[in-house]
């Protein structure tokens, strides 16, 4: 006896099962159905994206400038003071990276004053490639006794001569301080990707992947100096712990060697 509504049931719904795929198929040719209109609708814009990557980025300059500072807990764990920074950072020691370093701020500083947010990507990029080249162990020695010629002249790009469009070899004729210099260039790196921004609200793909190849060169600095940072807390931390535990001191974390290390 109750057999029958449920085959009865069971038929209509069997019934009713071609008519909703048609009308599932009808939802997708139209406007790929309400799910994916939703998903669509979701989904970040390229602006979003870039708009995350420079905050990100400029919350990293700006944290390892204060961590240059000497006031500073690296990541909560321990003070990283004055002190600490200047045995690690030596200004005789530190004079090649400083020098390239004031080289790819006085550079950067050039190209902010290109309107056309387009030019000024692609400038930064071709710099970027150039202070790379530049500071490549492969072309020091080629580079070492070159002079650059006067800026008026368009170049074009750089070449085996030492020309190049966008990165400047200024002659400083007194030694740099480290922490000056860091600290400059972070101030400029922080205007250089604020200014990606500008005028970019309906930057299509090839400008988004212009924008990740410049910040993916400029990580190398960041990620390089975080690894020292983090270099100089642990040892800081081992210090700490030899005052409670002697024996730890065995353990203890060698000076970082920038003869033998890649800086930039």
């Amino acid at each position: 006896m109750s057999m029958g509504p449920s085959i009865y049931h069971a038929q209509s719904m069997v019934q009713a099962t071609p008519s909703q795929q048609q009308q599932q198929q009808q939802q997708l040719q139209q406007g790929g159905g309400i799910n994916n209109n939703n998903n669509n609708q979701q989904q970040p814009s390229l602006h979003e994206y870039l708009s995350e990557l420079v905050s990100k980025r400029v919350a990293t300059i700006r944290y390892l400038r204060r961590a240059h500072e000497g006031n500073t807990h690296w990541f909560n764990t321990i003070l990283l003071t004055k002190g600490d920074l200047s045995s690690i950072y030596p200004n005789i020691k530190m004079q090649r990276r400083s020098c390239n370093f004031y080289m790819l701020g006085v550079s950067l500083g050039t190209i902010l004053d290109i309107m056309n947010t387009a030019d000024y990507v692609k400038a930064l990029g071709q710099l970027l490639n150039e202070y790379e080249y530049h500071t490549n162990d492969h072309s020091k020695q080629k580079m070492k006794n070159i002079f650059r010629k006067a800026r008026g002249k368009d170049d074009g790009g750089y070449s085996d001569n030492g020309e190049y469009t966008h990165l400047l070899l200024p002659h400083v004729p007194f030694d740099l301080d480290y922490f000056e210099t860091f600290f400059t260039l972070t101030d400029i790196l922080i205007e250089g990707y604020q200014k990606l921004l500008i005028g970019s609200e309906g930057c299509n793909q090839a400008y988004f992947e212009l924008v990740l190849k410049c910040d993916n060169k400029l990580k190398k600095i960041f990620t390089l100096v975080t690894k020292e940072l983090d270099t100089v807390a642990r040892n800081a931390i081992k210090e700490e712990l030899k005052l409670i535990d002697p024996l730890s001191n065995s353990n203890r974390i060698p000076p970082i060697d920038f003869e033998g290390a890649d800086v930039v």
